[in-house]
């Protein structure tokens, strides 16, 4: 009976420590207090204090060399973290694998941003890196296409006749692929796009092309771009105009949504900043036994569009700093019992969460 009972209390004592065990290294591959990121930083910190993770943060500083850089330095000098979360940064993917592969780390990657001969080098997850479990992203395509019909539709409600204009990103990311979505809805409704520009996810620059881009096309009236940061600088280069303009962008930054509601904003596409959150539930189920990431090698959500004509169900995002009305555990397979995730970026809105509370 004492033996048994030493098993027990062993056995017990071991699964209680395995769940707050999990360590994980999240690398922001941004600067320090950029919107987007820091947002994706602070769910992940809700997300970790409530399922028992040791949350490290480093940043890549919007530079795949730095980025490198600093993932060495802390694998060199910090202890080895059960896992990794990370953006894969063009150019860099293989160097930042073969690393995390090296320490024997496990790793999820957030959004897809690798394209072309470097996706075939890197492969799928578990493929040619095994440490990488899997990837967690939206489809760009198809959000691209959500902003699209957002804009036409205001512009045909405003009986104007569209005349597109898109700002890029950079040349052969993610936002090529969001851009793509853009210009299937245009064709699939007989409209054309006069010019997509590149602005590098800069509000300056986008700025300095919209300028140019309004001598070149007087005419133009919606302005379609890769990210909010880019709409915002769209919206600094026309806000006194008097023409009409309908400008949108991806993220659901504090300032558009505030735009939006104020009606001089049109749309934003987003709720991609919950994703990390969600990557640290995955893991927590993964490392407490959990089969999910030896069955499967992605989770693809979809992404939800802001307009004036429903920002009222989503205002409360133009301010909020706390994120712990976000129950993460309950989306957790282990607590659940369900057998596939249910990741929902319309869980923020006001309807759905009366509905759950």
């Amino acid at each position: 009976m004492k033996q048994l009972f030493v098993i027990l209390v062993l056995f017990f004592s071991f699964n209680t420590g395995a769940v707050g065990a999990i360590s994980v290294l999240f690398v922001n591959p941004s600067v320090e207090g950029e919107p987007f990121w820091t947002k994706v930083q602070k769910i992940m910190e809700v997300s970790a204090a409530q399922q028992h993770v040791n949350l490290d943060v480093i940043y890549g500083e919007g530079n795949r060399y730095i980025q490198l850089a600093e993932l060495k330095k802390y694998l060199k000098y910090r202890a080895t973290p059960d896992y990794v979360v990370l953006l894969n940064y063009p150019g860099g993917a293989e160097q930042s694998m073969k690393l995390l592969e090296g320490f024997g780390v496990k790793f999820i990657t957030l959004e897809q941003t690798i394209v072309a001969q470097e996706r075939e080098a890197i492969g799928q997850p578990q493929q040619i890196y095994k440490n990488w479990l899997g990837e967690i992203y939206h489809d760009n395509f198809n959000a691209g296409k959500l902003l699209a019909e957002a804009l036409i539709l205001k512009a045909k409600e405003q009986n104007l006749t569209p005349q597109v204009v898109a700002i890029n990103g950079h040349y052969g990311s993610e936002s090529d692929r969001r851009s793509a979505g853009l210009i299937e809805y245009l064709t699939q409704h007989n409209l054309e796009l006069n010019q997509t520009v590149y602005a590098s996810w800069s509000k300056l620059e986008a700025m300095t092309k919209t300028e140019k881009l309004i001598q070149r096309y007087p005419t133009m009236n919606v302005i379609w771009t890769a990210s909010d940061l880019m709409a915002l600088g769209a919206f600094t280069a026309i806000k006194d105009k008097t023409q009409p303009f309908l400008i949108g962008g991806f993220d659901w930054l504090r300032d558009n949504l505030l735009l939006i509601k104020q009606k001089k904003l049109t749309a934003s596409v987003g709720g991609h900043y919950l994703m990390g959150g969600w990557a640290l539930t995955t893991l927590v189920d993964h490392h407490n036994g959990h089969s999910f990431w030896q069955n499967n090698t992605k989770i693809e959500i979809d992404l939800a569009v802001i307009t004036q004509d429903n920002i009222n169900q989503y205002d409360y995002l133009i301010d909020i700093t706390d994120w712990s009305f976000l129950d993460f555990k309950q989306l957790s397979l282990l607590e659940t019992k369900q057998s596939e995730y249910r990741f929902n970026v319309t869980q923020l809105s006001k309807d759905t969460l009366q509905n759950v509370n």
